[in-house]
């Protein structure tokens, strides 16, 4: 799997040994914490503290992917489930909208068959695939289930952002050595941290680019929540008194495409809110395959928008935009050689000459177009930007609003907005992925409860209450 961070053989020697303490000791953490406290809260503490605070490093293995943050709280989640919470796996029934999420998990072993590349090196993508996406997602599927065990899954994830708000405040002042401090080395290469004469928060996550996207993902769920009215307090104090310490932490945290998200995602919410209509939802969606299409298939060769960029931004960043570019020009006549499935791992969808790299690129759809063909990238798309539209079948618009639905209505315009990341970056992101499993299972649909309402109800069933003015309402158990 494309991952954007790597063990670096410099920061061996500087490296504590605290790194293999964090790594070893996080599965048996996470054990005690389904021991004593309920499965669903030590899931969330496992994974959201996991991502957020375990170091940048890879350990390789034999056969297995990697042991990193990106795996060892999905390891441990998973275990912690089977010894403390094993009637819940009975619980999963494959239905049709995990097709994608299967297709992705699995055409690998067809893309290293078709390669030549051997049976066993297609096994081996494929739990790569199955434990850095289909596990989190078959944790989320279990776990989220319904509407009111989201709204868990969300009011942890506005907490995250709220405990990284003062390493991000540190990092800002002082620069980013947090991770330096406790691990030994930086997680990337310091001077991408240098941003519009300041510094760039990394945190303990790979990039300041992903501090960007967890704190914009943070800002706007818990932004909707608030409006929305999901939940007055944290810690005693209103939203009203967090949410402008969160927002103003976002905005420091220099990642301009957060932001431009952040601000979109708003945006998507409250023309939803007000025109009941889903037009500018669904010009978002689009918008991510539309460019996937021109650009892979040679319509549009982007030089346009070098020249824009050349006029309106400044030739500094025209030039930046250029080498992104002219390596996806020189990426997809690559992968077009192998459209269906791809080139499969091993740098085989790279252009190399004379050992160096002629075409790097930072987006996960190209990786994915040039490593599983048409048919990978077709299937990761669906599955994220199938969210969306099935938050929208099951709950009507005029319903986005409620209190109760709020976290999830955020959550799957956040997933939308993170497609767009996956045009620019590479980072995959376990937390996303489990909230791709929980909205795209989510259930019981809004939509026949309101046709067809039923006088009983199971726990966190959703029913509908006629108010005095007509409209319907939600409440939960």
């Amino acid at each position: 799997m494309p991952v954007t961070w790597a063990r670096l053989s410099r920061d061996e020697k500087s490296m504590k040994s605290t790194v293999y303490v964090a790594l070893a000791v996080w599965i048996p953490l996470t054990l005690v914490l389904f021991a004593t406290i309920p499965s669903r809260k030590a899931l969330l503490t496992s994974m959201i503290g996991g991502w957020l605070f375990l170091p940048v490093y890879m350990v390789k293995l034999t056969a297995i992917p990697a042991f990193s943050k990106l795996t060892v709280a999905s390891y441990g989640c998973l275990l912690g489930t089977m010894l403390f919470d094993w009637p819940r796996l009975l619980t999963f029934r494959i239905k049709w909208f995990d097709i994608p999420m299967l297709v992705w998990c699995l055409s690998p072993y067809v893309t290293s068959v078709q390669n030549d590349l051997g049976a066993y090196d297609g096994i081996s993508d494929i739990i790569g695939h199955f434990v850095i996406w289909g596990l989190p997602y078959f944790l989320g599927r279990i776990y989220f289930p319904d509407w009111e065990s989201f709204r868990e899954l969300g009011i942890a994830i506005f907490i995250g952002g709220l405990i990284y708000i003062p390493f991000c405040l540190f990092e800002i002042r002082f620069s980013p050595q947090l991770h330096k401090y406790i691990y030994g080395f930086f997680p990337t290469e310091f001077n991408q941290s240098l941003r519009f004469g300041g510094y760039r928060p990394m945190c303990f996550l790979q990039h300041g680019l992903a501090v960007g996207m967890w704190m914009t993902s943070a800002c706007l769920v818990g932004f909707w929540m608030w409006q929305c009215k999901t939940i007055k307090t944290v810690c005693g104090l209103p939203l009203s008194f967090w949410m402008p310490i969160l927002f103003l932490t976002t905005v420091l945290c220099k990642s301009s495409g957060g932001l431009i998200f952040l601000m979109l995602g708003m945006g998507i919410l409250y023309s939803i809110k007000l025109t009941r209509t889903p037009i500018v939802l669904l010009m978002v969606m689009s918008a991510a395959p539309i460019y996937m299409y021109v650009r892979a298939s040679g319509t549009w060769d982007g030089e346009s928008a070098i020249d824009m960029a050349l006029k309106y931004v400044g030739p500094e960043r025209a030039q930046s935009l250029g080498v992104r570019i002219h390596a996806e020009n020189t990426l997809a006549a690559r992968a077009i050689e192998q459209p269906w499935f791809g080139w499969g791992r091993w740098n085989r969808n790279r252009v190399i000459i004379n050992g160096k790299d002629m075409a790097p690129t930072d987006g996960l759809w190209m990786l994915s177009l040039g490593e599983y063909g048409i048919v990978g990238l077709c299937a990761m798309t669906t599955t994220i930007l199938l969210c969306p539209l099935v938050i929208w079948m099951r709950c009507p618009l005029k319903m986005w609003t409620h209190p109760g639905l709020a976290p999830a209505v955020a959550m799957a315009v956040l997933l939308s907005l993170y497609m767009l990341d996956n045009i620019l970056n590479a980072m995959p992101d376990p937390i996303f992925v489990m909230a791709l499993g929980g909205l795209t299972g989510i259930g019981p649909s809004i939509r026949k409860q309101l046709k067809n309402p039923a006088p009983a109800r199971p726990p966190y069933a959703v029913q509908p209450q006629q108010n005095p003015q007509g409209s319907y309402g939600v409440a939960f158990r």
